[in-house]
């Protein structure tokens, strides 16, 4: 039975995958001399090269799901008008990977060592790039390669500042103090991840399909993120081509899941606490407006009625959702737009004609007038910037001493057991960057230091059943697989 491939299932080639492994280098030489048909007088340094990234990310990708193809841009102009990479070498192009990306496909294709689907256009007329995988000739030299898993990575000067211009394209910028003291930390954040066991145990495949409010764009695709040590990469990207817009940490497999999900990773085989803060964007709107929200008032930011909704949860998340994208629109029919397209309409099914939304819209600044100025004046860029620096904060204290830490824009997960550590600091950070006191933080639903210990006075047996969850919890086969993989290459905890 031949097996059809979903062309839909893949990502874009990662122009930054590498490796100084004897032995990855040893299997790029061995692929080009036995496979590749030399073409007269080329530059073998270059080609290499290029053949490198494209084996060594089809080997990770096959590694990770045998089923994810890869997306590659096989249009000249693509490597050459600045679309995807700069004519010349670039900071977000480390390893200046140009237009001989085409040809090497091409000659691996001839081999016989990847299979290609050209791209196409859909019904709709929308483009999809070429696809490409490895076939089972190639997947036989992965076998019997003498380099694994742990020995590709990414280059090793791979930028983790971005700065993007007003159409979303990187930017070129200089340098400044500033900017090498942003990096550094991510420098140093991105090792911290990297010997860092993230994973789920209740996963025997490390995969995750993601649920139809995260794909809501592709509705009738299955969209999946792969639970895997080579998703941990996190960098800052800044917008507008100023350092005073975004900034925001991207970055990480645990950014695109559910907190579902998200409430069962372990890190070095230890459960995880997550604390966000409360209401963080309308709460730094306040605090532009030299106000202390907390301080002045008790009341939920979004406790707002919904004018045909009469279910006071489904009122508050969508009222949220239409004040936090309120909050980033340049104007009343871009946040209309921007609403429409980011609600779960299986979820809160009701229709929302620009009448409605309109008085939501009035509703929210008559709710909050001291920042009525701030709603659709695409004000959401200064706020993430505020948020990232918040973040920044809290990211360089735990490097410091050593300690992981995930973040997901407003929220933050730590082993058990540094929860009380993260709130002060979260506390702290608030305060030195927003130079206000009045913040509220939630806790997910996991067990904390604090409620444990808190109840061995009450209930020693329960105690005993919780330490030993603590401890051992209920690994899957392959969790324990992943793990006792990690442990053989980076050590123990």
């Amino acid at each position: 039975m031949v097996m059809v491939r979903d062309y839909q299932y893949s990502r874009i080639l990662d122009v930054h995958r590498w490796s100084e492994h004897r032995e990855a280098n040893l299997f790029v030489d061995e692929v080009y001399n036995t496979f590749l048909d030399h073409q007269g007088r080329e530059n073998t340094r270059i080609k290499k090269k290029h053949l490198k990234v494209i084996l060594l990310d089809l080997y990770v990708a096959w590694l990770n799901d045998p089923d994810l193809n890869i997306a590659v841009h096989m249009s000249p102009a693509a490597y050459s008008n600045g679309t995807v990479f700069s004519n010349g070498k670039s900071r977000y192009n480390e390893l200046n990977i140009k237009v001989s990306t085409i040809d090497i496909v091409h000659r691996l294709d001839e081999a016989g060592l990847i299979g290609r689907k050209d791209g196409w256009q859909d019904s709709g007329g929308k483009g999809f790039l070429t696809r490409i995988w490895p076939t089972p000739k190639l997947t036989k030299l992965f076998e019997d390669a003498a380099f694994g898993f742990f020995d590709i990575g990414y280059a090793e000067n791979r930028e983790t500042i971005i700065l993007r211009d007003e159409d979303k394209v990187d930017a070129p910028y200089d340098d400044n103090r500033m900017v090498r003291d942003m990096r550094q930390l991510l420098q140093d954040y991105n090792k911290l991840l990297e010997k860092t066991f993230i994973d789920i145990q209740s996963l025997d495949v490390p995969r995750i399909e993601l649920p139809e409010k995260k794909r809501r764009r592709q509705s009738n695709k299955q969209v999946f993120v792969n639970i895997t040590h080579h998703d941990k990469f996190v960098r800052r990207i800044f917008n507008n081509k100023t350092f005073d817009d975004g900034g925001r940490f991207y970055g990480g497999w645990w950014q695109r899941i559910d907190g579902d999900y998200r409430k069962d990773i372990r890190m070095n085989d230890v459960p995880t606490v997550e604390i966000d803060y409360s209401s963080l964007h309308v709460i730094l709107a306040y605090t532009e407006a030299e106000l202390d929200y907390w301080q002045n008032t008790g009341k939920d930011p979004y406790d707002l009625p919904v004018r045909g909704v009469n279910n006071p949860e489904h009122s508050r998340d969508i009222t949220k959702l239409f004040f936090l994208l309120s909050l980033n629109a340049s104007n009343e029919q871009a946040l209309y737009k921007a609403f429409r397209s980011e609600l779960n309409y299986k979820a809160y099914p009701y229709t929302f004609p620009d009448a409605v939304l309109a008085k939501l819209l009035d509703t929210i600044k008559q709710g909050h007038p001291d920042i009525a100025h701030l709603i659709c004046s695409g004000a959401g860029l200064k706020l993430m910037n505020i948020d990232s620096r918040i973040c920044e904060y809290v990211i360089a204290d735990f490097v410091k001493t050593d300690k992981p830490i995930l973040t997901v824009h407003d929220s933050f997960i730590v082993p058990f057991g540094e929860e009380d550590r993260l709130l002060q600091r979260m506390k702290k950070a608030f305060k030195k960057v927003t130079k206000k006191k009045g913040i509220k933080a939630k806790f997910n639903d996991n067990l904390t230091k604090k409620q444990l210990y808190a109840h061995a006075a009450k209930d020693r047996n329960w105690f005993l059943d919780m330490i030993s969850f603590v401890n051992k919890g209920s690994p899957s086969k392959g969790y324990i697989k992943r793990l006792t993989r990690h442990r053989e290459h980076y050590g123990n905890f």
